[in-house]
């Protein structure tokens, strides 16, 4: 209630209720006769008619005030809510500017990445125009944000099979059609080591980070993905891999099909809508339900969270908007949940933040949570 006294946030308020009503299906008026019967059974009148004279009427007006009045209680309490969920770079939540702030807002990541060939050179994706890229025996085509292999020429039997690898910067995303036809999303900071062509028995990469694998269907030659001692066997799949060194935990998160995951002696078989957990120095592997909407949000241009503190939550600000954290004082004990677009401005995001008590400031590209 006290945010929405603040004038600040009426236009801000009244945008909300704009989405809500455009994203509330059509109503229909219902015939006279439909609610007098409804009516009627609410009051239980069973001894005396009811008619749809001034006396409902005057029910209507009672319930027209409630209605607003249990509509206001629900605005207030998920305004919140609303904002992390419709952000967007050309509309600021509102006016005032966090303290310290740069002169240059400091705009969210983009579709960068750099291309190390087998032999040492490196070509920057960002800044090359679309068109093929040769490598030795291999054909690469750049396609906007995308790599495609071209693997209609194999290397004739003798030939050496050349690596790449495919890394992303902190604040940079890509995504890459590997020589089988399988494809792989990477997050920011993050790589990718794979051959040019798939010529043994199996098909193996090695992933460091976070990526989205589509992996296509061949039973002949299974697919693995090797990620700091973890192995993750596959056939024909969809999953999604969040391997970052500062996280707590390697997570394997499964939309479609099935993987084994692999670490030591023991392995698990995951189902669709589960998740394998291997914690930091344990060879156990936990299988959980996930959200998988949750997992793969950053290939759909969302931040998501479900009950996320907000060290979590700066881990990915951080890499997304190349920026470092540094905590002062004692931190508040708050969750979250909710979306936040990934094409927001860094401030846009830190405000909706700040709507949980929670202060930030910005030196340079330095943010100070306290």
């Amino acid at each position: 209630m006290n945010l929405l006294a603040t004038s600040e946030n009426r236009t801000h308020f009244e945008r909300l209720i704009d989405r809500v009503i455009e994203k509330t299906a059509t109503e229909e008026q219902m015939p006279d006769d439909v609610t007098t019967a409804i009516l009627k059974n609410i009051l239980h009148a069973n001894e005396e008619e009811v008619i749809p004279s001034q006396r409902s009427n005057i029910w209507s007006m009672r319930w027209f005030k409630i209605s607003a009045a249990v509509l206001l209680v629900l605005f207030a309490s998920s305004l919140i809510y609303w904002s992390t969920l419709y952000v967007k770079r050309d509309k600021p939540l509102a006016n005032n500017a966090l303290p310290h702030t740069i002169q240059t807002p400091i705009q969210p990541g983009t579709n960068r990445a750099i291309l190390t060939l087998g032999d040492g050179r490196t070509i920057e994706l960002d800044s090359l125009k679309n068109g093929n890229i040769v490598s030795g025996n291999s054909k690469i085509i750049k396609q906007g944000a995308s790599l495609v292999y071209d693997a209609s020429q194999l290397p004739t039997k003798g030939t050496a099979v050349g690596f790449n690898t495919l890394s992303t910067p902190r604040g940079g995303q890509y995504n890459i059609v590997l020589p089988d036809g399988s494809k792989v999303w990477l997050n920011a900071s993050s790589s990718l080591h794979f051959p040019t062509a798939f010529t043994g028995n199996t098909r193996e990469v090695e992933l460091v980070g976070e990526g989205y694998f589509e992996i296509a269907a061949n039973k002949e030659k299974p697919f693995y993905v090797n990620v700091n001692g973890m192995q993750i066997e596959v056939l024909g799949t969809r999953f999604n891999v969040n391997a970052y060194a500062n996280e707590n935990a390697i997570k394997t998160s499964l939309l479609s099909g099935s993987v084994k995951i692999k670490m030591g002696n023991t392995s698990s078989l995951l189902k669709p809508g589960q998740q394998g957990i291997v914690k930091k120095d344990h060879n156990d592997i936990e299988v959980a339900k996930v959200d998988v909407n949750e997992a793969i949000a950053w290939k759909n241009g969302l931040f998501q969270f479900d009950n996320a503190d907000i060290k979590t939550i700066m881990r990915q600000i951080s890499r997304w908007y190349d920026v470092e954290v540094a905590y002062e004082g004692k931190i508040p004990d708050r969750r979250f949940e909710g979306k936040i677009t990934r094409e927001a401005q860094l401030s846009d995001v830190l405000r909706i933040l700040e709507l949980s008590g929670i202060k930030f400031s910005i030196q340079g590209k330095e943010i100070i949570v306290q």
